[in-house]
């Protein structure tokens, strides 16, 4: 193989991957983000009787005065911020 031969063929094959590529990024769609809605009144239950949740799932626990909850990763990345009380007074949690 000469090397203009070389040439065309590596040519050939990055005109080929560009338009592989450029297939690609015309056909990938970003996803519509969705305004966060925050939580401006959680639920909470105990956690015997949290089935919902997995031994794997991220939690962001809160602890003040006594009282101890726990906020899942999940909801939070949904929501983006649970606005709730403390004792020690209100408390936003985001992620």
């Amino acid at each position: 193989m000469t090397t203009s031969s070389i040439q065309k063929a590596m040519l050939m094959l990055l005109a080929i991957g560009f338009a592989i590529s450029g297939a690609a990024i015309g056909q990938t769609k970003t996803p519509k983000m969705m305004p966060y809605t925050t939580v401006d009144h959680p639920e909470f239950v105990p956690a015997s009787r949290a089935s919902f949740l997995s031994d794997n799932d991220v939690v962001i626990g809160v602890s003040s005065g006594g009282v101890t909850k726990a906020y899942p990763g999940a909801d939070l990345a949904q929501h983006g911020v649970v606005q709730d009380q403390m004792p020690d007074g209100p408390i936003a949690v985001t992620w």
